[in-house]
């Protein structure tokens, strides 16, 4: 188990670094907001798919500010998939609050999936 200064850092570097990948607009900041203190309250997720691995990793950490700080500095694709997991993130809030429609959960499977690739494939830690 790390410090709990580690995880304050971690999480006020990634927090930062997210701020920064979105430009502060409205309402990604927001989404980067919920989305870590989802991770940091609870650590695993029940659409964690790859098995088990430890709850904190520093190089996977590191890995994401970086990766958050590219998106930052360019519009490459660094960018476009913070950018479409923001957006997701907030329609998919806006959806519970409307209705609920049968279904639903399982129509982002496969989104879930190709996070959980890409987190494995690059070392990051995109929820």
């Amino acid at each position: 188990m790390p410090a709990p200064s580690t995880v304050t850092h971690a999480y006020r570097a990634l927090y930062k670094a997210g701020l920064a990948a979105v430009q502060y607009s409205h309402p990604a900041r927001y989404a980067i907001r919920d989305k870590l203190r989802a991770a940091f309250r609870n650590p695993r997720q029940p659409h964690q798919l790859l098995g088990e691995r430890e709850q904190f990793s520093q190089e996977r950490i590191d890995n994401t500010v970086e990766f958050l700080r590219t998106a930052a500095r360019r519009k490459g694709v660094e960018h476009e998939i913070v950018r479409n997991l923001t957006m997701v993130h907030y329609w998919r809030v806006m959806r519970k609050q409307s209705r609920i429609i049968h279904g639903y959960e399982s129509a982002y499977n496969s989104y879930n999936e190709n996070i959980a690739l890409l987190n494995e494939s690059m070392g990051l830690e995109l929820r």
